[in-house]
């Protein structure tokens, strides 16, 4: 047990630390923009090819697909939020095995987000040379864009804070001029349904397919679990942010689409593989049209190494942390103590990249690529919304910064409807990707098998079962050396306990801020036996509230995250150290037996404390504030 003695001040700057960036309204949402609606470039003409005159219902259908995953994203996030994305959750709510297998297949959809991106970025060059249009030359000028974007991700460059924002605008703004641009000259509603004979052009199971395949038109929908976190003001900003992202992103990919059928009616209006070119092209004048083409194409190929980009560091982040986590080799999860990167990660999920690329210049198309990405988002869609509906059913007294409106309720348990009704959009969409696409019925499954096999081995060569939860990784030899080496502290509170721990919050802001790390206010509420657990506590919900406050205010300070949980237990000190296990914490700060004011209490204080430092993996700090210097 170490003594932490803190100042009397109960926030103290050991050294001037910057403000926590973060967006504001305006700011989120540009941000989130870019990275989710730039799919549709890539996307529209893969879903047009499989539904025909139906590619703007495709369209729709998978964006009210993705808007039910975007709503249990932001509420498991706000819980849990972690680089592992859809594999943490799945870590919290089941075990390790429904981790891998969720992390594994989000790395192959990242991948083919990445090389599907990639692939389009060359192509939509093809307006200043044809060759990138089609063929073995546009999968060459994928590769050049997967090994620009994987060198800069490797050497650990990140993108200026207004980068995404200046994206998400130029997106925005290029939706609505196609929109406009295709309503002026090209606004022909009556042949909208002149070749669609539902049933055979396109089929039912066609029709199906160009659902699923229409889900890489939101490849960035992750970037809504991200908002919490960017955030400037989340109580005011986070909720009409993503609410304005995920409505714009649905309606102008339905708009562009329905614009890019009626062009492709017109006598010459066909453009295989980049119907948006055709948009730009319904000009009538030839010098006019020529160069919106151009104007458009380098936006949009732009726009698209920025997600493959995205992409391909997102992926290298999933790899790195399930090797944190002993799901994969160690190598994966080191990081180069120059560049701050992980450069082992990068390499493997741009390998990646670059072997689809490959792979559908062989034989497949971009078909191949879109349907490799639905396969793997689907399925780990669906593990995200089992995991929301797992983490309500387990743990319903939890403190959740964002619940997901409406629920219904089932033995005592309030489960999202949106999850209920998302879980079966997403299996049914991934049955018709089965079903119809060969390609994606070999390749998904080898994959994930593939996968599962290294997985088995790994743990075993670790002495390891499959579902058992192990400590992280330790860092790896060569990393840089720093004052304090947390990357998660706890701090336990007692709701019954009047006022705000000031002095393990500014302890815990002091070591954070070296790194940037993260601390957790574990807000507990200690149920007596005989009492319901879901027992009524007046005013319980405004000292939860008034600690998340508190919790905000100092990790704004100190530029860190600090993150709010709230069980309802019956031995404190059992959930403090599940807790702290869970979450994966470096130390638990514990505030000293003289707060308590009743003897009693101050009796069952120490006894707890004992218990924890006895049991605890992690390093337990008592701090004392009446023993501070003057």
């Amino acid at each position: 047990m170490t003594a932490v003695s803190p100042p009397r001040s109960p926030v103290v700057r050991r050294r001037a630390v910057p403000a926590r960036p973060g967006y504001g309204r305006s700011g989120l949402y540009s941000s989130a923009y870019g990275r989710m609606g730039s799919g549709i470039f890539a996307a529209l003409g893969v879903v047009a090819v499989a539904a025909g005159g139906l590619t703007p219902l495709a369209v729709a259908v998978a964006g009210l697909v993705v808007v039910a995953v975007a709503a249990s994203y932001a509420e498991g996030m706000g819980l849990f939020p972690e680089p592992g994305g859809p594999a943490a959750l799945a870590r919290h709510a089941f075990d390790e095995l429904a981790s891998f297998a969720t992390g594994w297949v989000a790395t192959l959809a990242l991948a083919a987000t990445a090389a599907l991106a990639a692939l389009f970025a060359a192509r939509y060059l093809g307006v200043f040379w044809g060759p990138l249009a089609s063929g073995w030359t546009s999968a060459a000028g994928a590769l050049v864009v997967l090994a620009l974007v994987g060198g800069a991700a490797a050497r650990g460059l990140q993108l200026a804070a207004g980068l995404p924002m200046l994206a998400g605008c130029v997106d925005i703004g290029l939706q609505a001029l196609l929109v406009v641009l295709g309503a002026a000259f090209a606004f022909r509603p009556e042949v909208l349904g002149r070749d669609v004979h539902l049933g055979t052009a396109p089929s039912l199971g066609h029709l199906a397919l160009a659902c699923a395949l229409a889900t890489a038109a939101f490849t960035g929908v992750e970037a809504i679990g991200d908002m919490a976190a960017e955030a400037r003001d989340p109580d005011r900003d986070l909720a009409p942010a993503a609410i304005g992202v995920l409505i714009s992103a649905v309606t102008l990919a339905t708009a562009v689409s329905l614009v890019a059928v009626m062009v492709a009616s017109k006598p010459g209006g066909a453009h295989p593989g980049t119907p948006v070119l055709a948009i730009a092209a319904a000009m009538p004048l030839h010098v006019l049209a020529a160069g919106t083409r151009g104007v458009v194409g380098l936006l949009v190929a732009v726009l698209l190494t920025l997600v493959a980009h995205t992409a391909l560091g997102r992926g290298a982040r999933l790899l790195a942390w399930e090797a944190q986590h002993r799901q994969l080799p160690a190598a994966l999860g080191s990081v180069d103590p120059v560049r701050q990167a992980p450069v082992a990660a990068v390499a493997a999920c741009s390998a990646g990249a670059a072997g689809l690329v490959a792979a559908q210049a062989v034989g497949g198309g971009a078909r191949l690529l879109a349907a490799l990405y639905a396969f793997g988002a689907l399925l780990a869609f669906t593990g995200v919304h089992a995991s929301v509906l797992a983490l309500r059913w387990r743990d319903p007294g939890r403190y959740r910064p964002v619940a997901v409106p409406p629920s219904v309720t089932v033995r005592g348990r309030r489960l999202p409807v949106v999850a209920i009704i998302g879980i079966a959009g997403t299996i049914c969409a991934w049955l018709a990707l089965i079903a119809v696409d060969g390609r994606a019925r070999l390749i998904g499954p080898a994959w994930l098998l593939i996968g599962l096999a290294g997985y088995a081995l790994h743990r075993r060569r670790q002495g390891l079962s499959l579902s058992e939860r192990a400590p992280r990784e330790p860092v790896a030899a060569g990393a840089p050396r720093i004052e304090v080496g947390f990357q998660t502290m706890l701090i336990p509170v007692n709701t019954a306990v009047a006022g705000t721990p000031d002095d393990l919050l500014g302890v815990a802001a002091q070591l954070a801020a070296e790194r940037r790390a993260s601390v957790v206010l574990l807000a507990f509420t200690e149920i007596p036996l005989g009492e319901e657990m879901d027992l009524e506590v007046e005013g319980l919900d405004e000292t939860v509230e008034r600690l998340a406050a508190t919790g905000r205010a100092v990790g704004d300070r100190y530029g860190i995250r600090v993150l709010i949980t709230h069980l309802r237990t019956r031995d404190p000190a059992e959930s403090i150290l599940s807790e702290a296990n869970r979450r994966d914490s470096q130390a638990i700060l514990l505030g000293a037996a003289g707060l308590q004011r009743s003897a009693v209490r101050r009796v069952a204080y120490d006894h707890a404390v004992r218990r924890i430092v006895a049991e605890a993996h992690q390093r337990v700090m008592i701090v004392r504030p009446e023993q501070a210097p003057a």
